[in-house]
């Protein structure tokens, strides 16, 4: 009779064990795909979003809707057939519902596509190039950095104001270039500016001689230039050399704190449109100093566009999960993306999703370089525009993407 009491016990407990509801084992991790350069022109600019994901990540408590979450890193090398072919590995082998990354716009285009294919959601947190949301723009994408037109517009506003109204482009001959220099070139014919000329490049140039040779010989007052990764790097080096702001000034419609941070001071000189200035806040002060403490060897150690982009990207799904319930319905998570105001972004004001763009929007700095600065005082925050002043008008780009 003993032995029959203490079989039914032991049924009685596996009974039990078996009942236990789901939720008392560990969730499953969330994963996200991060497409982002690991090498090439912009493997600097790559390793700062990563570094702000992770940084959101951790403020986040490593968590989404309670579930761990799982990057995977995949090098687009800042080639869109690259990344387009590791972008469905992400999706067909790992599962990813969830991309984040680019850098280069035409990387995010290829990215965007196949997100639209297969249904999964992207966040193209470093492309600015005008078609990410316009021609190329699909409903599973949202754009984080500002279009070139914000930037691009912002640059242009401030020196024909205050630098001088005949001008000469440099442009970085693919198409987020040709958007930076189109948006400034609007900004300068509607304040009956003069344009003295076009040098095109291609990206890889780091041999600027021949065409600062041509800027040297121009009259132009203002060099309007839209370069990035280390094409730029090697630029900016150059444009000192020839001593180019001796005789104009220099314009960026976007430049990247990491970008300048290596130059020696009398290479910092010249006015630069930035998606984020590290100082523009006391909140990017502080995210600042947890940022060097995370990645002291970051190339930039302080908030900077890449690493805040990564950062938002994060944040803003975090929202979007939450108001929409789930992390893997991405249907859900797109109507929650749309309209959505993501308020943990270190700035005074919450940045907003526009619905019919996908387009994030917050604000664009201007900024002029401190040729005596050291450390990261290398330029000081003149000017602040909201980015949607400038963004493209229902007129330039009639897209709706609430109606796709």
């Amino acid at each position: 009779m003993k032995k029959i009491l203490v079989s039914a016990a032991f049924l009685a407990l596996v009974t039990l064990l078996i009942c236990i509801p789901p939720r008392s084992y560990a969730a499953e991790a969330l994963k996200i795909g991060l497409v982002s350069p690991v090498s090439g022109n912009y493997g600097d600019h790559g390793a700062l979003e990563r570094a702000g994901m992770e940084m959101a990540l951790k403020e986040l408590g490593g968590k989404i809707l309670d579930r761990p979450v799982a990057f995977i890193i995949a090098d687009s090398e800042t080639n869109p057939d690259s990344a387009a072919r590791r972008v469905r590995s992400l999706i067909e082998k790992d599962g990813v519902k969830i991309l984040m990354g680019g850098v280069s716009s035409s990387v995010a285009m290829a990215v965007a596509a196949i997100a639209a294919e297969r249904n999964v959601l992207y966040f193209a947190t470093n492309g600015n190039s005008d078609e990410l949301s316009s021609s190329k723009a699909v409903r599973n994408m949202f754009r984080i950095a500002p279009s070139m037109a914000s930037l691009g517009r912002a640059a242009g506003t401030y020196a024909v104001k205050n630098l001088g109204k005949k001008w000469l482009f440099m442009t970085h001959d693919y198409s987020w270039g040709h958007s930076g220099t189109r948006w400034a070139r609007d900004v300068l014919k509607k304040n009956g500016g003069v344009e003295v000329g076009e040098i095109k490049f291609p990206m890889g140039t780091r041999n600027f001689s021949s065409q600062l040779l041509q800027v040297r010989d121009s009259d132009a007052e203002v060099l309007m230039i839209t370069c990035a990764g280390f094409d730029n790097v090697a630029l900016m080096k150059q444009l000192a050399e020839y001593r180019i702001h001796d005789k104009m000034k220099v314009v960026y419609t976007l430049q990247e704190f990491c970008d300048v941070y290596p130059l020696q001071p009398r290479e910092h000189r010249g006015y630069y449109a930035v998606e984020i200035s590290w100082d523009e806040t006391e909140q990017t002060r502080t995210a600042s100093r947890k940022f060097s403490e995370m990645f002291p060897k970051a190339a930039a150690p302080v908030i900077d566009n890449g690493n805040y982009n990564g950062y938002i990207a994060v944040m803003a799904l975090a929202e979007a999960a939450k108001k929409a319930g789930t992390a893997d319905d991405v249907g859900k998570l797109i109507t929650a993306m749309e309209g959505l105001e993501i308020k943990n972004n270190l700035r005074d004001k919450p940045t907003y999703v526009d619905p019919r763009t996908h387009q994030f929007l917050s604000k664009v700095d201007v900024v002029e370089g401190n040729p005596q600065g050291t450390g990261t005082n290398i330029w000081q925050l003149i000017q602040t525009y909201d980015a949607a002043q400038f963004d493209m008008t229902r007129e330039e780009n009639p897209i709706d993407l609430t109606k796709k």
